[in-house]
């Protein structure tokens, strides 16, 4: 019966020592960089699911626009607009240079009059502008998009649901190339 025990023990030993705590995301105990070059330590699940989150809905999306066709990739961001570049961006598109002072996509709002929705009219909200190219459907409009998603200009489908239209060329403002 001890041979017996002994032998027992010595077997299960080799499978206790390589035993590793559970991980539900892949992780170590020490820091870990993962794809993005993020470094993220074990115990910060709330971080890690949030990225694996955005990796599955920017997935979904690439996914959708491949399938429908609808979107068509231009770029990404212009040399010395800031990291939050839409605002920047549609500045060159429409007044061919950076206009610090449309920088911030709410500024939109307050240096064009409102409009209603219109070819070549921007559509703007606090944190977002693009230019509307083409009506599709109820509020969804053909759009000129810069920093859509990843960091690229698109042209693609979407809702201007939450977005107020104004008129980039209707006020002196719009004048000033300088």
């Amino acid at each position: 019966m001890p041979v017996l025990l002994a032998a027992l023990i010595f077997c299960l030993l080799p499978t206790f020592t390589k035993a590793k705590p559970y991980d539900p995301h892949g992780l170590t105990q020490s820091a870990r960089s993962d794809r993005m070059g993020y470094v993220r330590l074990h115990h910060n699940h709330r971080q890690v699911r949030r990225s694996q989150r955005a990796r599955h809905s920017h997935s979904h999306a690439r996914a959708q626009e491949r399938s429908t066709g609808q979107a068509q990739i231009l770029g990404s961001r212009p040399a010395g607009c800031p990291q939050r570049y839409c605002a920047c961006a549609l500045a060159i598109k429409l007044f061919g240079r950076i206009r610090p002072e449309l920088n911030l996509a709410s500024n939109w709002l307050r240096k064009f009059p409102r409009t209603s929705p219109a070819p070549m009219m921007v559509a703007a909200r606090s944190g977002h502008a693009m230019q509307l190219l083409e009506h599709s459907s109820g509020d969804k409009w053909k759009v000129w998009d810069a920093n859509s998603g990843r960091g690229l200009t698109r042209i693609h489908i979407r809702s201007i649901r939450g977005f107020a239209v104004v008129n980039p060329h209707a006020t002196s403002v719009a004048q000033i190339r300088n």
